[in-house]
This record gives structure tokens, sequence and C-alpha cells, in this order.
């Protein structure tokens, strides 16, 4: 196997420590927030949903999951943290927690 393939086998062992039933999309909702993150502006719902070419409903279940509490009240992973718009307030913005810095910079690491 080639060397690149050995980063992304890791990256992905990343993920799986995490959760070991995490979706590809959900994983990609992480990373799109972390991209949008280091240009300097939080990522917003909407946005992870055309990114992902899914509903805004879907893309809030995945930003749920990477979040302190996910759906149905049970702990999440707390990679990404959410607040409304101050100047739109039916707008979601998403940014990464700590602990999701910190997964960013392993990543990184192993990159």
């Amino acid at each position: 196997m080639s060397l690149k393939l050995i980063k992304l086998q890791r990256v992905v062992e990343e993920f799986r420590k995490l959760d070991s039933e995490m979706q590809a999309q959900t994983v990609l909702a992480f990373l799109f927030v972390a991209e949008k993150q280091e240009q300097g502006t939080p990522a917003t719902v909407r946005e992870v949903g055309e990114y992902l070419e899914v509903t805004s409903a879907s893309a809030s279940r995945n930003i749920a999951a990477l979040s302190k509490v996910s759906r149905h009240r049970r702990a999440g992973h707390d990679l990404l943290f959410t607040y409304e718009n101050p100047d739109y307030r039916v707008e979601k913005l998403i940014e990464m927690t700590d602990k999701g810095k910190a997964l960013i910079k392993r990543l990184e690491g192993l990159l």
C-alpha cells in the first residue's frame, strides 16, 4: 500500500476511535466546518447541507452527532458547537470546540 493510502487509513482510524459507526457524511461535515473556521468564518447548517448535498435537517443531525449532546439527549462527540447568528437569528453558526481543534491537529500530524 502506498504511503498516501496508509496516511488516509490512519485518518479514518482516528474517526473510528471516536465512533466505530460514524458515517462518511458526518466526517465530511466536521472537516467542512474545520475548513471554514480556518478561513476565519463559522459555517452555517445551510452551508453544511449544501456541501453534503443533503437537507438542512440531515445536516443538522450530522452536526448534532458532533456536538456535546446529540439527538435524543445522548452524549455526542463534543467536537463542534452551534450558536444563533446574532445578525440573523434563524441561522445557526457552527464552530469547533477545543476538542475539535485538537482532533484537527492530530489529523494534520498524520498527513
